[in-house]
């Protein structure tokens, strides 16, 4: 006979959680979820464990010993498979990719099980990936067992194997930031958590969403380690959002990793479905772990930021996903790389900081960017920029704008392409790069007014022009001379020289047709 009374109650109102709290709830109840298709009496499982889930509660019942139950439950939730990798119950692990699996495993041990007494290591596995319809062979460090399995025993007392009464003293595997500093420290470093509360913590990993940080100003030849970025999302409703992890499991390898903490906290939410009508609200935090030094054996939290997300920003990133080129994966002497997309990174931080999503071009494309790779970038984006552009009816202006450069960037080549010999091509880029330098020495309204001027006499009044004279006569001045150095950056950059193999003229910032893929892209890796 099932009680009638709970063992163990849990809900997200509780005045006494915190964020990490409610994720392991949701946790806990994306993994009864699953566990009641499996197992659909209480007869299967062991103590007769049941359970009353609702949008905001869970409730467990059994029957005899709380240790043979508690046992039970954890040893179904936390599994390893086969081949050595982490199976987490709580998640649809048959319609996880392997490449995903491998790259949950991976996360896991690289945060949550950082020290050595919370796992033993198996064997290196040796797996075939599939990238660009090819067969790769790809290594990862198997287990062979992790503390969660295993956790049942410090919730219970040995003697009547009943759940605890007081505290249980937990660490960083189980609760992200609670790391043991050193070992003569360790009984005052630990962390304390009612019974009920160190059971839900143990289903943190299940919610979490494991990024990789790429930082695009570095040497992307050289091999780093992986820089983490864990999402902890805010939970309102357990059934909500534990849709809303199970809707990323759609989401291929190479979309998990991006160039800024913003990408990482509206990926958690891109896959939703935003009504017209009606509120949208979500936060999350995204936590930073990384080594600190390249003899460092572990990853340490290096930072945590706090992300809002409204209707209005996650709309502008699900266009920004759609419309810029997505990252992709790339095979080099064998071994997989991930070209990420740092533009689309820029643009979420934008949003996530509550300014427009090109309002800090200039410091990222300019003052930041020393080695020019961040502006080589825009030109694969083009097509991205100009669609934004249209669909944003206070932005839709700078167009004409654009035009009107880019004419006078055609303008300014003519002569060239004139004097260039048969079969040979003009030095378009010297003149781009002269072009770009002479913008970047405009330190304030005077000196870009007198190059723009300069600029556009030099390029000729075009037919366009003339045409929208007093449209782009308005706009230079009412708009601000920042916002119009950025726009000629861009036209700079996104200009496309045409092609001596055709008649055609120049492709001058491109609408309304696909981009070419990856062969725009820059060949660093």
């Amino acid at each position: 006979m099932v009680p009638t009374q709970p063992k163990i109650s849990l809900s997200l109102d509780a005045a006494d959680t915190t964020i990490m709290h409610r994720v392991g709830m949701t946790g806990l109840y994306m993994t009864l979820k699953r566990l009641e298709k499996q197992y659909p009496s209480s007869r299967q499982r062991g103590g007769h464990i049941s359970w009353s889930l609702t949008a905001d509660t869970i409730e467990l019942f059994w029957q005899g010993s709380d240790l043979v139950a508690l046992s039970w439950l954890i040893k179904e939730s936390f599994q390893l498979d086969d081949t050595g990798l982490i199976h987490l119950a709580g998640l649809d692990n048959d319609a996880i990719y392997l490449s995903q699996k491998i790259h949950i495993h991976e996360g896991i041990c690289a945060i949550f099980l950082r020290l050595n007494k919370f796992y033993q290591a198996g064997e290196i596995v040796n797996t075939e990936l599939t990238v660009e319809e090819k067969k790769v062979e790809y290594q990862y460090k198997s287990l062979s067992w992790y503390a969660h399995q295993t956790f049942a025993e410090k919730l219970c007392e040995v003697d009547t194997q009943q759940l605890r009464h007081d505290y249980v003293q937990i660490t960083s595997w189980l609760y992200l930031g609670g790391i043991v500093r050193h070992a003569r420290t360790q009984n005052t470093t630990k962390l304390e958590e009612k019974p009920e509360y160190a059971l839900a913590l143990l289903f943190v990993p299940v919610v979490c969403h494991y990024c990789v940080l790429h930082i695009p100003s570095e040497d992307l030849k050289e091999k780093k380690p992986h820089r983490y970025l864990v999402v902890i999302p805010e939970i309102k409703d357990f059934e909500d959002a534990s849709q809303r992890r199970w809707r990323l499991q759609q989401l291929e390898t190479k979309q998990l990793h991006v160039s800024s903490v913003g990408e990482a906290g509206l990926l958690y939410y891109s896959l939703d479905d935003i009504q017209p009508e009606g509120d949208y609200y979500q936060a999350c935090q995204v936590w930073l772990y990384e080594k600190i030094n390249q003899a460092s054996r572990q990853r340490t939290l290096m930072s945590i930021e706090e992300i809002k997300i409204d209707k209005n920003n996650l709309i502008t990133y699900q266009q920004v996903q759609k419309y810029f080129q997505t990252n992709y994966q790339k095979l080099k002497s064998k071994q997989i790389f991930i070209k990420v997309n740092p533009i689309r990174s820029i643009i979420a931080d934008n949003l996530v900081q509550g300014i427009h999503w090109w309002s800090n071009f200039w410091e990222k494309f300019v003052i930041e960017d020393s080695k020019g790779y961040l502006f080589n970038q825009i030109f694969p984006n083009r097509e991205g920029f100009i669609i934004m552009t249209e669909n944003s009816e206070e932005d839709r202006q700078y167009l004409i704008f654009i035009k009107v450069f880019q004419q006078a960037m055609k303008g300014n080549f003519a002569k060239m392409y004139a004097k260039a010999e048969s079969g040979k091509d003009p030095p378009i880029k010297k003149k781009v790069e002269r072009l770009r330098a002479e913008l970047n020495c405009c330190y304030d309204e005077l000196s870009f007014k007198e190059y723009l001027s300069e600029f556009l006499v030099r390029g000729g009044l075009n037919k366009y022009f003339n045409e929208h004279q007093e449209e782009i006569l308005l706009l230079i001045k009412k708009s601000s001379w920042q916002e119009l150095r950025i726009w000629s950056l861009l036209a700079i950059a996104s200009y496309k020289p045409r092609d001596n193999s055709t008649n055609g003229g120049d492709n001058l910032f491109p609408s309304n047709q696909k981009l070419e893929g990856v062969n725009d892209e820059s060949e660093e890796e």
